[in-house]
């Protein structure tokens, strides 16, 4: 019978009543398969994917299909935010039949996990140019029955193709001879993908792709291309513009389902929401703008009302369904809102949000809330001074959210995932940087505290917490991200000990225990030892989220320069000169990448600070963006950071400004280091 009732996964839950007789992924699962000679099926979700839903209430929980099921294979259902190795194994699959991918994710397996066939959503009855679901599982159950060895030959090719995905991405090699003529390329392929017009990357459906923005910007500010900078901006004022981000209540939605930023498919993810954090602190610092202000204060304030846990740290998402009805709980008809505001107030909401009587999304009157045009044009419109407006609009959108709020809201994963929190520290340390308010400082490392405290049990890591029980051992994309947390922490706190001690000892054990057997320079998404899977998974490319690999080459880039040891810079440079030519043809697929190939392409600079007050003295160099510029501060002698040795007086404050390998003299004050740093 259906096993799922006792798992603590959200998304294994909701399928607990399913009259399929779901597994939840393990050894005992697939021992029965061996035992039964069955094939298997694996189901793969998460707990706020909207066709999931769909395709649960169509087929999962229709008794005919269930029999079907039950019949003719073992059945296995996986959270894919719990288990990211099962889940890009079989992806690959899927990519490999259909050129595409995508969740609901439904593999099919032979009994020892090879997979012979695998797609995405299919519906109860023919229709989208699809097969019914009966119809598919029907067909594979007669080709197990009847012709096993074709599909045994199928699986015995997809799982080549898996095992070499990763070494023939690698064996690209770069066809410019030297980093200024790699860049120039490369950069030039990313922009000939950017929406000039609408803003952001591709069409229809359109993802919010910040790492593609951020190297946009890390180029423009190092190589003082004010093209790119633009475009970064225009990236992310498109998106605060549109109904992508969340008018009144804060926060990012997943991707829009138009080309135009207007439309969004309403699930809320933690990532996206970290990704974005660490953006806008970036382009604020940048370029500083009161939207960019607005928007890291309204999503953190969102981050802390909705997703906060009960013991710490921040639940994985909320769904985009409410009462049974996509994005309910965020749009409006024009009536709701004049029932709730003053006739003037009512109308500057309709001009400033875009809101008709007919509505502007699918449902009928239903308005998605979005700025088609600024606000001095509707205060003009309306013949209202500026201030006045400002006034009205923001005492009118407490009143919608608090309205809002009375709603009953979109269901939530509690689920709390280390790699999705760790982001999120990262995020707040360039919130912190962009707007000097110790609330970010203290939200990044309070959560430092809660993930130490909640994810790490006898000296290991776990990938996720969910209803009091730690999930898998965590994954390269945990450690990864966890390593960059530290040193992102140590960027703004200047605690050498996050970066020498606990960063050293998450990228020491990845090295160890996650490296590839054969001497290649990528890392397995979990260490190779006792694997249950028919192939080791190697994750490069950075989509929503930054791969755990380009997280970590970033990592032993950084620690090297900070530690001064040459195994990390070797084996991060192998990693990226790898990558280059990967780098160099799809670049808006490997945004954490070529954000540290460009700087890494550039020459290192540090600022060292020594003495009584360092670090406080350093802090006051945060309120710039200047990437790549590596600062260190130490009031104590410090024989394990090479950069201040011999650099420390016990009774003065001295400033060491290096680059390329060469230093000026010591400087004694805040202004004459600045003068070396920022010479323009």
């Amino acid at each position: 019978m259906n096993q799922l009732g006792q798992q603590t996964s959200p998304y294994l839950l909701q399928h607990a009543n399913n009259p399929v007789h779901w597994r939840a992924w393990g050894p005992e699962a697939l021992a029965e398969a061996k035992a039964a000679d069955k094939p298997i099926i694996v189901s793969i979700g998460y707990s706020t994917c909207h066709w999931c839903h769909v395709m649960e209430r169509e087929s999962f929980e229709d008794q005919v299909t269930a029999d079907l099921m039950n019949k003719h294979f073992v059945c296995i259902k996986v959270d894919r935010e719990e288990r990211p190795d099962v889940d890009r194994i079989y992806m690959e699959a899927c990519q490999a039949i259909s050129g595409g991918g995508g969740w609901p994710l439904n593999a099919f397996l032979l009994p020892d996990g090879r997979p012979f066939y695998a797609g995405t959503y299919y519906p109860p009855e023919r229709k989208y140019n699809r097969p019914s679901w009966k119809e598919v599982i029907t067909h594979l159950a007669g080709l197990y029955n009847d012709d096993r060895a074709s599909l045994t030959e199928q699986a015995d090719r997809l799982t080549r193709n898996i095992k070499s995905g990763a070494t023939r991405l690698l064996k690209l090699e770069p066809e410019a001879e030297n980093h200024d003529e790699w860049r120039e390329k490369t950069m030039t392929k990313l922009n000939d993908g950017y929406d000039y017009a609408r803003g952001g990357f591709g069409g229809a459906p359109k993802f919010p792709m910040s790492l593609a923005l951020e190297a946009l910007l890390t180029n423009g500010v190092l190589h003082k291309n004010f093209n790119d900078q633009h475009r970064a901006h225009h990236g992310m004022m498109a998106m605060l513009n549109g109904g992508i981000y969340d008018h009144l209540g804060g926060g990012f939605s997943r991707y829009t389902v138009d080309a135009e930023w207007r439309v969004p498919h309403f699930e809320k993810m933690l990532y996206d929401n970290a990704l974005l954090l660490r953006l806008l602190g970036k382009l604020h610092l940048a370029q500083p703008s009161q939207l960019y202000f607005d928007a890291i204060t309204e999503t953190t304030a969102w981050l802390q009302r909705e997703m906060a846990l009960p013991g710490g740290g921040y639940r994985a998402a909320l769904d985009a369904d409410s009462e049974g009805v996509e994005g309910k709980y965020y749009t409006w008809t024009l009536e709701e809102i004049a029932t709730l505001l003053p006739a003037d107030d009512a109308e500057l909401i309709a001009e400033f949000y875009g809101v008709t009587v007919a509505g502007n999304w699918e449902e009928e009157q239903t308005n998605i809330l979005y700025r088609p045009v600024d606000l001095l044009a509707v205060a003009a419109k309306l013949d209202l001074p500026v201030d006045i407006a400002v006034a009205k609009l923001n005492k009118a959108r407490k009143t919608l959210h608090e309205a809002q709020m009375l709603r009953i809201p979109p269901g939530a994963d509690d689920k709390l995932i280390l790699q999705w929190n760790a982001l999120l520290i990262s995020g707040w340390t360039w919130c912190y940087r962009a707007t000097a308010d110790e609330k970010y400082l203290d939200l990044a490392t309070d959560l430092w505290r809660v993930l130490n405290d909640q994810l790490r049990s006898e000296g290991n890591w776990y990938r996720n917490l969910t209803d009091g029980q730690l999930g898998a051992p965590a994954f390269l994309d945990d450690m990864a991200a966890l390593a960059e947390a530290a040193l992102d922490l140590h960027a703004i706190t200047f605690d050498l000990d996050l970066a020498l001690v606990d960063a050293r000892s998450i990228v020491d054990e990845v090295l160890e225990r996650f490296s590839m057997p054969d001497g290649g320079p990528m890392f397995y998404i979990r260490p190779p030892a006792g694997s249950d899977l028919p192939a080791d998974a190697v994750e490069l490319f950075d989509n929503a989220l930054p791969s755990g690999n380009s997280q970590m080459m970033g990592a032993l880039l950084r620690l090297a320069r900070l530690s001064g040891e040459e195994k990390y810079l070797k084996r991060g440079e192998m990693m990226l000169a790898a990558m280059a030519g990967s780098i160099e043809r799809y670049p808006s697929s490997f945004g954490n990448w070529l954000s540290a190939g460009l700087l890494h392409g550039v020459p290192p600079r540090e600022l060292v600070i020594t003495g009584p007050g360092a670090r406080a003295a350093a802090a006051s160099f945060l309120s710039r963006y200047r990437p790549g510029l590596l600062i260190v501060a130490s009031e104590t002698a410090r024989e394990d950071v090479p950069l201040t040795q011999n650099r420390y007086l016990t009774d003065s404050t001295q400033f060491f400004v290096c680059e390329n390998q060469v230093c000026n003299l010591p400087v004694s004050t805040k202004t004459e280091a600045l003068s070396l740093i920022d010479p323009e």
